[in-house]
């Protein structure tokens, strides 16, 4: 924009102004242009109302740094969480946005982060200290299109309510329930904000956000998706609770070793030779990890138990002999799995050794496979694959699973999760 426009459009608003005032009324007028120009142009004698100060930047009617709502905390750090020197104070669902969607619609949490006091701060009834309290300095961190943070002084209360907290630094979200994202939320009272459901920034997309960051099984899914072994449903969801197949897990283990290659045979009538596992079975029945459930059966897309998914490793490894003591009350002496869990125990493979019963027969999670095959992984001296040996029968003959409903995606070989 020319200087002559700007004076031009200077005189209109107030011709009888002096040198200051037309400095002043200039600038305004520049900035006026610069940011709202339709606004302005309708309008030239509102120059001061075509912009808004926010947080010390001159922004457009309606930009983010005046929208009264505070940022999300990977737009300031690059994760999806509390930064250091902040803590979770309250929550608030929303439901509608689709990001949390797995088996039916699901809420999206928000989780504010507050900073914490300083030592020896008084605490209001409100269980807020003083902004002098803490290192809190209110701004817009990226200018008019990035929210505020470290300005408002205000908690919902849902969490760490023993603890007295200072301004809101930034939020984070999450498809887990806040108490189970961070134990020291409560699950009431139920707060909801729908107008937040569509807030969003592309760094939210970068991790999946149903996985709680102190869970047991946090880096192991880490590490799976970062090796390429499974890919979440969505960029968002890894879905831990969803059960895994005996399929999708020897793909896991196929894709664990690199997809090796495999001569495909007429072993089983129930794998077709253009799934998206055939050639992971191939691979498994040739290195003698599997011989399958019966004459001519594998059974792929019925659930994978625990004693199926340790037998399986144990397997994977070479299965070699193992003294450790058996102490779970549901393992008989005569149990065919006895020799692979044995291994697991004295390999730390197995984790589950506080429950008193192994359960051996109760279906394996996502959450469950990706804790296993990353223990296998950190604790086996030598995971390279082994000769083919005689296949032990991973469980009774006689024994049938219960049948699993196909997805009606059919994964690919590089992703048995089917990423929609």
């Amino acid at each position: 924009m020319s200087r002559t426009l700007v004076e031009r459009v200077s005189r209109v608003v107030d011709r009888r102004a002096g040198r200051r005032g037309f400095l002043r009324k200039s600038a305004m007028a520049a900035t006026a242009v610069a940011v709202a120009p339709v606004a302005y142009a309708i309008r030239p004698t509102t120059a001061e109302a075509a912009i808004i100060q926010c947080k010390g930047w001159e922004c457009r009617p309606g930009a983010l740094c005046c929208d009264n709502w505070s940022e999300f905390c990977c737009k300031i750090t690059g994760e999806n969480l509390c930064p250091p020197g902040t803590i979770v104070a309250g929550w608030w669902r929303a439901d509608g946005s689709g990001f949390c969607d797995l088996n039916g619609p699901q809420p999206r949490y928000y989780l504010d982060c507050n900073f914490t006091c300083d030592e020896g701060c008084r605490c209001s009834s409100g269980g807020l200290c003083a902004r002098s309290c803490t290192s809190a300095v209110c701004k817009c961190h990226g200018g008019c299109d990035t929210r505020k943070s470290e300005c408002t002084r205000f908690r919902y209360g849902q969490c760490n309510q023993d603890l007295c907290v200072g301004p809101l630094h930034c939020r984070i979200v999450t498809c887990v329930p806040p108490w189970k994202w961070d134990p020291a939320c409560a699950s009431s009272p139920v707060l909801y904000s729908q107008s937040t459901r569509w807030h969003d920034r592309p760094c939210l997309h970068d991790g999946f956000t149903d996985i709680p960051p102190k869970a047991l099984y946090a880096s192991a899914v880490e590490w799976m998706a970062s090796e390429g072994i499974a890919a979440g449903f969505t960029d968002d969801l890894f879905g831990p609770d969803e059960l895994v197949t005996r399929a999708q897990f020897a793909t896991f283990l196929w894709l664990y070793e690199g997809k090796p290659p495999a001569l495909h045979s007429d072993g089983f009538d129930d794998v077709d030779p253009g799934a998206y596992y055939a050639d992971a079975v191939a691979w498994m029945v040739q290195n003698g990890i599997t011989a399958g459930r019966g004459p001519r059966k594998f059974d792929p897309l019925s659930n994978v138990s625990r004693a199926q998914s340790i037998v399986f490793l144990h397997a994977l490894a070479g299965k070699p002999g193992a003294e450790a003591r058996i102490a779970f009350s549901d393992v008989g002496v005569d149990a065919w799995f006895r020799g692979a869990l044995a291994w697991g125990l004295e390999k730390d493979i197995v984790w589950w050794t506080d429950l008193g019963r192994f359960g051996a027969d109760l279906p394996a999670s996502r959450a469950d496979v990706a804790l296993l095959l990353h223990r296998y992984h950190l604790r086996t001296v030598d995971p390279s694959p082994k000769e083919p040996e005689t296949p032990l029968q991973e469980t009774p003959p006689q024994e049938t699973p219960p049948q699993e409903t196909p997805p009606q995606d059919a994964p690919t070989p590089d992703n048995p999760t089917v990423a929609r």
